[in-house]
């Protein structure tokens, strides 16, 4: 059984903290995991307040090498002695911000961590399995990677950006896993305009277009998004494919048999 906590989004219902930033806890096999840390340390307070051990993670992934999900692995470090931080070579790299100010500074992570917390990075490429029935997957954008967790209902891919099409992604993976279905994709779609999050990055249509293929060609049963798919993208999706696509929110858990 898979179980998904999620320890930050950009929203939430509760008394949780919320920040433009995904981190999810995983339980997989009798084993925490981590994937991604949000912004700040926010996502610590978080998972204290839901009871969750962050000093058990065995290994923590680094979805892409973007600073609102690893702005906040010095606050993991200081929790978790043990842990490797599994991430592509090009995360490493400095990457611009997809924003509409001229002003705001790189997107990329702090290099600063490379150097402090060096022996903690795992930084050989994929694909590569590490832990029986968990699998890190490179797609097309050199820093970027997804997690693939094999269930009982197919495979529940986790990507937090899909910043190389939700859809290519998904595609890349039936192909590596021949005889595996997509059960469910988690993450953000990168669709949100330049705006904020209630503004549109992609035409409609696009939007539409997407979700129907996720869900119908592709096969995806659940599709769970929000991060930097944004409200717009989200609304569209839902009502593409009613009844498949769920917002992700601060606090929710997902579980998969």
């Amino acid at each position: 059984m898979l179980r998904i906590t999620v320890l930050i989004e950009n929203v939430t219902h509760g008394p949780l903290t919320c920040e433009h930033g995904l981190s999810l806890y995983l339980e997989y096999q009798g084993r925490a995991w981590l994937l991604d840390t949000g912004t700040s340390g926010a996502f610590v307070r978080n998972a204290d307040a839901l009871g969750l051990d962050l000093a058990a993670v065995e290994g923590a992934v680094l979805s892409h090498g973007h600073d609102d999900h690893a702005g906040g692995l010095p606050a993991f470090f200081a929790r978790n002695t043990r842990a490797k931080v599994y991430a592509r070579p090009a995360a490493r790299g400095e990457y611009a911000r997809d924003t509409a100010d001229p002003a705001a500074r790189p997107a990329g992570v702090d290099p600063a961590l490379f150097e402090r917390f060096g022996d903690r990075f795992d930084l050989a490429d994929g694909p590569r399995t590490i832990a029986p029935g968990m699998h890190l997957v490179p797609d097309g954008v050199e820093h970027e990677q997804s997690l693939a967790v094999e269930t009982e209902r197919g495979l529940v891919v986790m990507n937090s950006c899909c910043h190389a099409g939700a859809d290519v992604i998904v595609a890349d993976l039936l192909e590596r896993f021949p005889g595996q279905k997509v059960y469910a994709l988690v993450g953000g779609f990168h669709l949100v305009g330049k705006h904020g999050m209630g503004s549109l990055g992609k035409e409609p249509e696009v939007v539409t277009a997407l979700s129907r293929r996720l869900t119908g060609e592709l096969g995806v049963a659940e599709v769970h998004t929000g991060h930097c798919t944004g409200r717009p993208a989200f609304t569209l999706m839902e009502e593409a494919s009613p009844g498949q696509i769920f917002h992700l929110n601060t606090g929710d858990v997902l579980v998969f048999p």
